[in-house]
């Protein structure tokens, strides 16, 4: 095995076993992402179905019922970042106009905050 294939093989070990690969994934809203998500709302869906729609800026976290293990999060806030709780006990946080893509982890909690960025 030549030395650029086993770093690239070892690279990528290290992220599958830290849980990078499966972290997940911010970018921002074009319009057709935020089109059943009207401000200042944060909407979950399940595929193209959306789950559920919060918007209420909190202290602690709100469980989400029917969005749990949605896979996808629309931030449609100008100014408020949302934190998003996985099973797995960790969190991420989506800047103001992003959307979040949930690839292995299951997201279970929300918290809006009037941060204006991570």
């Amino acid at each position: 095995m030549n030395i650029r294939r086993h770093l690239a093989l070892s690279v990528a070990a290290v992220a599958v076993s830290s849980g990078l690969a499966f972290a997940p994934s911010a970018s921002a809203a074009p319009q057709s992402a935020t089109a059943g998500c009207s401000y200042p709302y944060v909407c979950f869906y399940k595929g193209s179905k959306k789950t559920g729609s919060y918007k209420d800026v909190t202290s602690g976290w709100q469980k989400l019922g029917a969005s749990k293990g949605a896979t996808k999060m629309v931030n449609t806030r100008h100014d408020d970042v949302v934190y998003t709780h996985f099973t797995n006990g960790r969190t991420h946080c989506t800047p103001p106009g992003y959307v979040t893509t949930f690839n292995s982890w299951v997201v279970d909690k929300v918290r809006i905050s009037s941060a204006s960025h991570c």
